[in-house]
């Protein structure tokens, strides 16, 4: 898995999300974002069939107590399958791309 900065409030996440070190980096990329002062963060992931827990946790986090606006824009319909499962795609604004 590879994160890139592909906007000011955009992460590009390519490769498969699955291991606890993804997840690390995933928040810890997040967490540069935010404390710039971005009230909001857009996500790419083009082709991620899956996602860890604690990612979904801490996006979780992210919406409903700090209040950030998310968008995940979806490569792989699994993914998207996933997160409609768990009834996210409208708290994470998930769409598919």
């Amino acid at each position: 898995m590879q994160i890139e900065r592909t906007g000011s409030t955009e992460l590009t996440i390519t490769g498969n999300i699955k291991s606890i070190e993804d997840s690390i980096q995933i928040k810890e990329a997040i967490g540069t974002l935010c404390n710039a002062g971005g009230r909001s963060l857009h996500l790419q992931i083009p082709d991620s069939f899956s996602m860890t827990s604690t990612v979904i946790g801490n996006l979780m986090k992210l919406v409903h107590h700090d209040k950030i606006q998310l968008s995940i824009a979806i490569g792989d319909q699994r993914l998207y399958e996933l997160l409609d499962e768990l009834n996210l795609v409208k708290a994470f604004n998930a769409r598919m791309t």
